[in-house]
């Protein structure tokens, strides 16, 4: 079963005891992240062991580890089997790999770390340690593996401090004895053996206890995620980056924070020993180790420090990457992808900036085991000899070999204080999470059982984030004028003055849950509220709530909806609630999922709610009806239709209490009119409902009506009564009856991908046809190894291969020049006393000590200077390396990010922006720190084996004999680890997609999900993903220790062999054929061989399995389509092109994907100079679709398109973009200052920006801000009038104005009518009377124009289009006034 084949999870597919209750109605089962096709088939046979609490004890779906013995746990020897699938296919599916263990299951873990969380929360309350929490939850675990840490530590001290010197003396014996040299050799071999085995078991507990946290933490954060009232300071670029990048510092603490325990214990050992074997001047060599532990920890906690700053810096490129991606069309269209990446390449370089001082610190740590030994043993042996003690080969090379024991602890320091230092960081910010205030729903009930909702004197704040059901930001301002800014203010805003918008601080503010991607951190703000509200619902009742924009319409659901703060008096309501949000918001499934929304589908009752939502002529132009996957956020629908999807989605749910939030703002009159009678009268006249519109003349048919003004209410009661007062709400009525048709609010305002999709296409023009499009929920997937020109692009980006060859030399230099200082030493003792004769009492004779050598200080000198190079080298080497690495990583960040921005709009359409942001978040973090870090060691290591192997061979020419079939059966080892482990990497990279598009997608429908009760469907399907992922990433930390017993059995006979050649051939050419000193020399690689060649070979899959991150890098970008150049040389137009502003559409036809209908067919038309079109028709007629041909967003099929003569396919996309001008349908306000905002490029003055604030009736709103132009706006906020200032010649208004109330939108209408009279502009519009002024009509359908003529004579003429739309809306006016 492929990684997204979950269709509806049915009830019998959850077995007895699996842990998860479920819900009445089911559980919200839908598709969120899966393959197209899948339409909510049962789970198949082998499919069910892809969901992890649901496996029962038997048969294939248990793992392999929980029934392992000890020896198959310790040796990982479990794991063979798949390793052999793996090596024998060459590819590893999904279907593969066992679902995830009962005991790692995240289900269980989250329950017991959500216990012991709240037991600390209890009795520390805010001061509680998340750190200790952790601790409780790992802590039997983490103590037994430290016990068998200290059995290994003992192993391997106790091998070279006690077999190998009695070895070391045995070749200085006279007289061999075969027997006692093959007892030596099985000792080394017994306690080599006890040292690996009793690793790998710590390995082996480290990896389930780092696996139990890591799926705890993530599962426990996420259930969090979904309580919240505000997400306020977390951007969903932090939430991102806690569960991907946070989960794994997690994981690393857990496995390797224990190992540091090792490390005084042979440090304390070896102190004592040396100083037993060499006397005081060992404590020397002790000190310079003792040393190194503080160094080593300083230079860890540096680079932990360093990578806080650097995963800040992180977070907000992903941040800017995120905004990037969500409003695509908006940056595209206005010609400014220069500006945002400029934005991007700042940040990045800062980010650069901090990643080079970590790759320093971190090189230091990285190589510092082998220079430490010689550093140590230079220190000692010189200081020895200078004081005229005496050095034998059995003494030197002892001491070096313990000293090799000791660099374990050193090996593992860096490790350890860097994953417990990043784990600090990582739970400091899986605390601040914790510790935020959660969701609190109405749980009270109205006194009388007749009411459905009671509100008895209620002032409601939003608590510090600015929160509301839905993002409403607005224009901070001083209390005293914010009514009169409210009154002008030209923002596309939401119903609601809830969060600031604008702060002076140059901070962030938050807003809703279901904005794009993430709110900004809270500063200190004024916050709206409700004030002294009492409010009586009768049950069945359908109240209409109106009020101008920022009255307080929103916050009055939101109060319901249990998202404020309650300050004083009661809230209350009866019955279960269903919402619609203003924006809707759609689940990545298919429509018929995002209709039953978990619920159990019902033929008659699912046919009944199309009907009366107007989905059925939809249905029918979709290429599978309700079956169509609809992408990311409902990114390939038109706002209405989106509108319309979330309407059906509350019908269905059969709920007792109704909260609409403007659900008929992207709808044109005859789908409105339709859907209010059909939906909200009919099929909701039981029900009672609170319907929030701007669109007065639906208040007729309420039963009650409530006018909001300033955060109360000002006015309440039926239609007629209100008319009779006589105050406001009848001026409004009146004002609206005389001056407008009525208007329709703009389609979903930055409803999650708004700005992806082709707005208000052709209900048909899917940007992807679910059986063909791949390219939705499928991860880049390529078979086979990490190809070679994966490897040449890194080395390319490195700086070629000159680069990459003097980096490798002066890995050998480095290397090099260490085993230099080794063999000067074997040599210096081999030399002895140099033939000196010494004068015994009366008789002469030839020393054999060395301190009687002439040339001892020469010795001294050139060992001593030997490590001074070794050293110089080791720093020259650190730096090329983390210059070179860095800028590989930078290249492909950039060239992945300019393939990026030169994509066309279809790639945006089909892919989730999650996945691109992983490429940007996750793969970026492995290219940019854990691909070097691996790689540097990986290189170092190998010419450190080789190093051994030569040293050896030159002691000991046969051992080549025994070292060939060595290294063909490791090649062998290797070449099944390596496809066991790349396939894990990938399967583990392509199954972290869909759990994080998961957390975004439920961030942005945070309301609707606490609303409708589904939190816990939702938390279920994450905790599916989850283990799904964890099932590919234990497996995947386990990998390179499956062929740990391979690897120890061909350890075992390399010791073996060499020592067993060794032993005879030392008593067969004792007497100074082979020195002992060479020998000593000899031996001490060999004991430090076995480790390595295990590290090694783990280490070669490990970086292979990293370069996956930079193949899917690779891949991305070579496969990115690109669109047509900015600029063509020679083909640009004149300077002051457009002149004149003329359009001429020849035939033109257009569709957005090759196997897609036309969305536009074959238009015909011209529309002159300076001349003012209007462009109406029904949702899906093709409207925006003419603004996106005009823009080249997506190229015509067929045609052409003329302005001014210019063909403007001839032309660079820089150059049409730039001098066309759009107001888009969709608000963007880009979270940065004021003035950049409206001028990115920097191209004007601030008295020319001011003048445009002034003519959008903002100034006033502007000027009281403290920074004034260069005040943050926050993110998401809402739309500032965006027009040039520059003298463009063709403005297109895709319904820019409709999210105002009739009074702003007349002022708006007069700006554009003074400002551009010299423009051509066409206006899109679903309200009538905003082109009724314009030259000419323009009215589509179905893509092709119907009528094009002067609205005078389009309206006199009583067939006309135009005509029966203006009919259909007065006709619902003029019934009462």
């Amino acid at each position: 079963m492929k990684q997204h084949d979950f269709g509806r999870i049915e009830p019998e597919s959850l077995q007895p005891g699996s842990g998860v209750t479920l819900l009445p109605e089911g559980v919200l089962g839908v598709c969120e992240d899966r393959a197209p096709g899948c339409h909510g088939e049962e789970l198949e046979e082998g499919g069910a062991k892809n969901t992890d609490h649901k496996t029962t004890g038997g048969g294939k779906d248990r793992h392999p580890v929980d029934s392992a013995g000890l020896f198959s746990f310790m040796t990982f020897h479990w794991l063979t089997p798949l390793a052999v699938h793996a090596r024998r296919k060459g590819r590893l599916l999904l279907d593969d790999v066992w679902p995830v263990s009962q005991q790692e299951g995240c289900h269980a873990n989250s329950l017991r770390l959500a216990s012991l969380w709240e037991d600390e929360r209890r009795s520390k309350g805010s001061d509680a340690s998340l750190c200790s929490v952790v601790w409780s939850f790992c802590r039997a675990r983490l103590l037994l593996s430290i016990l068998c840490l200290t059995v290994t530590q003992l192993a391997g001290f106790s091998g070279p401090a006690f077999v190998v010197k009695r070895l070391l003396e045995y070749t200085q014996q006279t007289q061999p004895d075969l027997g006692y040299g093959l007892l030596l050799v099985l000792g080394v071999l017994t306690t080599e053996l006890v040292r690996s085995w009793s690793l790998a078991l710590t390995w082996a507990l480290n990896y389930r206890t780092g696996s139990r946290l890591r799926g705890a933490i993530l599962s426990l954060a996420f259930s969090k995620i979904l309580k919240l009232r505000s997400i306020r300071d977390k951007t969903v670029g932090q939430l991102v980056n806690m569960c991907s990048s946070d989960g794994q510092r997690m994981f690393d603490a857990a496995a390797v924070g224990s190992l540091l325990a090792g490390g005084p214990l042979v440090a304390v050992l070896g102190v004592v020993y040396n100083l037993f074997i060499l006397g005081p001047t060992s404590l020397l060599g002790s000190a310079v180790f003792i040393l190194f532990y503080p160094t080593m920890m300083f230079s860890s906690r540096l680079t932990a420090f360093l990578r806080r700053k650097g995963v800040a810096v992180t977070d907000r490129r992903v941040q800017k990457m995120n905004e990037i991606l969500n409003y695509i069309k908006v940056i595209k269209m206005f010609a400014w992808v220069k500006a945002f990446a400029q934005d991007v390449r700042r940040i990045r370089g800062e980010e650069q900036r901090i990643l080079e001082l970590t790759g320093y610190f971190q090189s230091i740590t990285v190589g510092v085991a082998p220079i430490v030994v010689v550093i140590a043993s230079v220190a000692t042996f010189s200081a020895h000899m200078l004081l005229g003690y005496d050095l034998t080969a059995a003494q030197a090379f002892t001491v070096v070999t313990v000293f090799n024991a000791m660099t374990f602890a050193l090996k593992v320091t860096p490790f350890s204080v860097k994953s417990l230092s990043e784990a600090a960081v990582a739970t400091d910010r899986f605390k601040s999470l914790f510790l935020m205030a959660e969701v609190d729903s109405v749980s009270a009930l109205p006194s009388d059982p007749q009411v459905a909702v009671e509100m008895c004197g209620a002032s409601l704040a939003w608590d510090g984030g600015g929160q509301s059901a839905q993002p409403s930001p607005c224009v901070r301002t001083t209390g005293r004028h914010r009514h009169k800014c409210r009154q002008r203010a030209v923002l596309q805003e939401e119903e609601e003055v809830s969060g600031s918008l604008l702060t002076g601080r140059g901070r962030g503010g938050a807003s809703g849950p279901e904005e794009e991607e993430g709110t900004p951190p809270p500063s200190q703000r004024l916050q709206s509220t409700l004030h002294c509200i009492s409010l009586s619902i009768q049950q069945g009742k359908l109240v209409g709530v109106c009020g101008s924009v920022g009255s307080g319409k929103t916050s009055l659901i939101s109060a319901i909806l249990g998202q404020m703060m309650p300050l004083e008096g009661s809230v209350a309501v009866r019955g279960r609630l269903a919402y619609v949000a203003q924006q809707a918001w759609i689940l990545n499934a298919t429509l018929r999922d995002n209709i039953l929304f978990g619920q159990e589908y019902q033929e008659d009752r699912y046919q009944s709610v199309l009907s009366a939502c107007c989905l059925r002529p939809d249905l029918s132009l979709l290429p599978n009806a309700d079956l169509t996957e609809i992408g990311e956020r409902g990114a390939t629908l038109s706002g209405g239709q989106r509108q319309r999807i979330s309407l059906a989605r509350a019908l269905y749910s059969d709920r007792d209490v109704y909260v609409l939030d403007d659900p008929l703002s992207s709808l044109d009159a005859h789908v409105a009119n339709h859907v209010f009678h059909s939906a909200i009268r009919k099929q909701l006249r039981h029900k009672t409902v609170l319907f929030v519109t701007h669109q007065l003349q639906y208040l007729v048919d309420c039963d009650d009506v409530i006018l909001m003004r300033e955060g109360s209410i000002a006015e309440q009661g039926n239609h007629d009564n209100l008319m009779k007062l006589n105050r406001d709400y009848a001026a409004m009525f009146n004002h609206f009856q005389l001056g407008d048709t009525p208007h329709i609010e703009a389609p979903s305002r930055k409803s999650g991908g708004s700005q992806r999709k082709a707005a208000d296409s052709k209900p048909g023009s899917v940007k992807k046809n679910t059986p063909v499009v791949k390219d939705n929920g499928e991860e880049p997937q390529c078979g086979g190894g990490v190809a070679w020109p994966v490897f040449r692009l890194y080395m390319a980006a490195c700086g070629g291969s000159a680069s990459c060859l003097l980096i490798l030399l002066l890995f050998v230099l480095n290397v090099g020049s260490s085993a230099f200082c080794q063999w000067w030493l074997s040599y210096w003792i081999n030399q002895g006393s140099g033939n000196t004769t010494v004068t015994q009492g009366n008789s002469s004779a030839v020393s054999v000590s060395m301190k009687d050598n002439p040339m001892m200080h020469q010795y001294a000198a050139v060992y001593a200077s030997s490590m001074g190079v070794m050293l110089l080298f080791k720093l020259i080497r650190g730096v090329v390396f983390v210059k070179g690495t860095l800028r590989a990583s930078s290249k492909l960040h950039d060239q992945l990010f300019h393939k990026l921005l030169r994509c066309p709009m279809k790639f945006f359409d089909t892919t989730p922006a999650a996945r691109i942001l992983n490429s940007f978040s996750r793969d970026m973090d492995e290219v940019d720190t854990r691909l070097p870090f691996q790689a540097e060691m990986f290189i170092q290591n190998v010419i450190l084996v080789f190093f051994c192997l030569g040293v050896i061979s030159w002691v000991f020419p046969w051992f080549l004999a025994a070292a060939g079939p060595l290294v063909l059966l490791f090649a062998a080892l290797h070449g099944v680890s390596r496809v066991f482990i790349r396939e894990l990497k990938r399967l583990d990279n392509e199954t972290t997609s869909p759990f994080m598009a998961h957390i975004t997608s439920s961030v942005q429908g945070l309301a609707t999900l606490q609303a409708y009760g589904r939190a816990r469907d939702v938390l279920h399907r994450y905790q599916v993903l989850l283990d799904q992922n964890q099932a590919c990433f234990y497996l995947f930390s386990c990998r390179y220790l499956n062929t740990w017993l391979a690897v120890q059995v061909l350890d075992l006979i390399s010791v073996s062999v060499l020592i067993t050649h060794q032993a005879p051939t030392m008593m067969v050419l004792m007497h100074g054929q082979i020195p002992p000193a060479y020998a000593g020399l000899a031996i001490s690689y060999a004991v430090q061989l076995t480790g390595l060649f295990q590290f090694t070979v783990r280490l070669a899959s490990e970086t292979e399995a990293r370069f996956t991150s930079v193949e899917r890098i690779h891949h991305y970008i070579q496969s990115l389509s690109q669109e047509a150049p900015a600029r063509v040389k020679g083909g640009a137009p004149p300077a002051d092109w457009p002149q004149q502003g003329e359009l001429v559409l020849r035939d033109v036809e257009m569709r957005y994907q090759e196997n897609l209908p036309l969305v536009l067919n074959r238009i015909s038309c011209t529309i002159r100079p300076k001349e003012k079109v209007g462009i109406v028709g029904r949702t899906g007629s093709g409207k925006s679709s003419l603004g996106v041909l005009l823009f080249r967003l997506v190229e015509p099929c067929g045609g052409s398109v003329l302005i001014d003569g210019v063909d403007i396919s001839d032309i660079g996309l820089a150059d049409l973009r730039s001098k066309m001008s759009i107001i888009p349908q969709d608000p963007v306000l880009f979270h940065t200052t004021v003035r950049s905002n409206l001028d990115p490029l920097n191209q004007y003055s601030d008295d020319q920006i001011w003048d445009a604030l002034q003519r959008s009736h903002m100034k006033e709103c502007v000027s009281q801000l403290p920074l004034k132009l260069q005040s943050e706006v926050l993110e998401n906020g809402e739309n500032l009038l965006k027009v040039r200032e520059a003298a463009v010649k063709v403005l297109i208004l895709d319904e820019a104005t409709a999210a105002m109330d009739a009074e702003t939108d007349a002022l708006i209408q007069e700006t554009i009518r003074t400002s551009f009279q010299h423009c051509t502009t066409l206006t899109i519009a679903h309200r009538l009377t905003s082109v009724l002024t314009a030259d000419r009509v323009m009215v589509l359908n179905q893509g092709q124009v119907a009528e094009f003529d002067e609205p005078s004579k389009l309206l006199a003429n009583e067939n006309s289009r135009l005509r029966s739309m203006l009919v259909a809306m007065e006709t619902k006016v003029s019934v009462r006034g």
